[in-house]
């Protein structure tokens, strides 16, 4: 009898257990992965992240085809009617088995119930594996027996079950990763592509950034990670984003690499690792608290904080006209490229929540709708976190200037004037407060739309007022 393998956000030909438990188990093994528009346009998914699953698709068919199994792409709509699809297919092909990988948003454990509750019903054999995350979020609680709230306890115990669990596999070759030139896939293009078409999809692309990463940056990640000017991130938090990576991979390969450096907590490595331990300690957070997958924060209380609803500002901010330089440059290189460089996504999220004290939810929702790394869980948590609303939030009167980070980490002001050409003529000292040196009318460019003190008092104010009133 054959087997279905249903993709979801792990579209990998390797590092894939309901994959090779298949192919192991199963002499004929057919892959299904479901479209699902209404799904995406609800998410507000980027359009350059619909295109890059397209495109992985496309090289994935050719991938999956090397292990003598067949890709099948179906348009099911939406969460809800994907189900019953799946079961459709599965009859049409005579297919009992299904094998599939965890998901821990609210909604796709929704879906994972019904198809579960359907696959009874028709008597299906069914599994669920559990790659998405490194350490599962079900094996891991504090001392209580209660789920973390914070990210520093959780981190201290998910690498000690990490070195005590985590699988070791054997190496893999490059050809066992790569493609050859993927053959067209005939797939309906939900979305206009718009931009980003410097991102490659193919498998022998994807393992080369890694490895060059691995190789070559990693080891510097941390002293070289903040400054956006630099190439010296990994860049492939979009390949994590659809599960073209397999995070379990990329610990593997530092273990291969840098098994000895790997506890010392000053080294690159180490911090990159750390980086890793975040995306699932977001999950780990949507699936033991599921409040936060439904819009709102993780400190519930924050619920009816009172947020500006400035149209104007929020404008401002989404086109890069604030009048502060280093915010402007990141949000016109989010718009262009589908990518932010992740200092700046903090410098531009602390700007937004405590300088423009805009609801965090309109930006969560924006960055996903550009974002072609868009990651429902890392996103949710990141912008709850900037807010201070989120768990192991960052206190609400710590609050980034962003003048001095720019002066920091963009001293010379090579990422400003790539991005804001119309101060490319200004000088280091004068280009991360234009308005103070300079007429800014002269160059097209904006006066700030708020005064950095005034608008932190008046944020410091409004959460103390808040947090006093809530404690009534």
């Amino acid at each position: 009898m054959s087997a279905l393998v249903w993709l979801r956000n792990d579209l990998r030909s390797s590092w894939h257990s309901p994959l090779d438990y298949a192919i192991e188990h199963h002499q004929q093994v057919r892959a299904l992965y479901c479209l699902t528009p209404q799904q995406w346009q609800q998410y507000h998914l980027a359009p350059c992240k619909v295109n890059l699953i397209i495109d992985r698709l496309r090289e994935l068919k050719t991938e999956l085809a090397e292990r003598n199994v067949e890709l099948f792409v179906i348009d099911s709509g939406d969460y809800q009617h994907t189900p019953q699809a799946i079961i459709d297919f599965c009859q049409q092909h005579n297919i009992q088995s299904v094998y599939f990988n965890a998901e821990y948003e609210w909604d796709e454990r929704v879906r994972d119930k019904q198809f579960k509750k359907l696959c009874d019903e028709q008597s299906f054999n069914v599994a669920k594996f559990h790659d998405t995350c490194i350490v599962r979020p079900e094996l891991l609680q504090s001392k209580q027996a209660t789920p973390y709230k914070m990210f520093t306890p959780y981190f201290r115990t998910w690498l000690d079950e990490l070195y005590r669990q985590f699988p070791q596999p054997q190496a893999l070759s490059v050809a066992s990763i790569v493609s050859p030139a993927a053959e067209q896939l005939e797939l309906a293009s939900y979305y206009q592509q718009t931009h980003v078409a410097a991102y490659s999809a193919s498998g022998d692309d994807i393992y080369q950034q890694l490895s060059c990463f691995i190789a070559e940056r990693a080891p510097d990640y941390g002293l070289t990670r903040d400054f956006p000017a630099l190439d010296s991130t990994s860049h492939i938090s979009h390949l994590l984003a659809i599960g073209a990576i397999s995070a379990k991979q990329c610990v593997f390969m530092l273990q291969q690499e840098y098994a000895e450096k790997l506890n010392e907590p000053t080294h690159g490595v180490h911090i990159w690792l750390k980086e890793l331990a975040w995306r699932d300690f977001y999950r780990y957070v949507m699936f033991h608290f599921t409040h936060v997958n439904k819009n709102l924060p993780f400190q519930k209380h924050y619920r009816y904080f009172k947020w500006n609803t400035d149209q104007a500002h929020f404008k401002a901010w989404q086109n890069g006209m604030t009048g502060y330089p280093i915010v402007d440059a990141a949000m016109r290189a989010l718009k262009a490229t589908g990518w932010m460089h992740n200092r700046l996504r903090m410098v531009v999220a602390s700007f937004y929540c405590k300088h423009l004290m805009l609801p965090w939810r309109w930006a969560e929702d924006y960055f996903m709708s550009q974002l072609i790394d868009g990651d429902f869980a890392s996103n949710n948590g990141g912008w709850q976190w900037s807010a201070s609303v989120g768990t192991d939030a960052a206190p609400y009167f710590r609050i980034f200037n962003p003048t001095a980070q720019s002066q920091k980490f963009d001293l010379n002001g090579e990422f400003i004037k790539r991005w804001v050409p119309e101060l490319s003529s200004l000088s280091a000292k004068h280009i991360h407060q234009p308005s103070k040196y300079v007429d800014v009318y002269k160059l097209a460019y904006p006066l700030p739309i708020v005064d950095h003190a005034s608008s932190v008092a008046n944020t410091k104010l409004q959460f103390k007022q808040f947090i006093e009133l809530s404690q009534q």
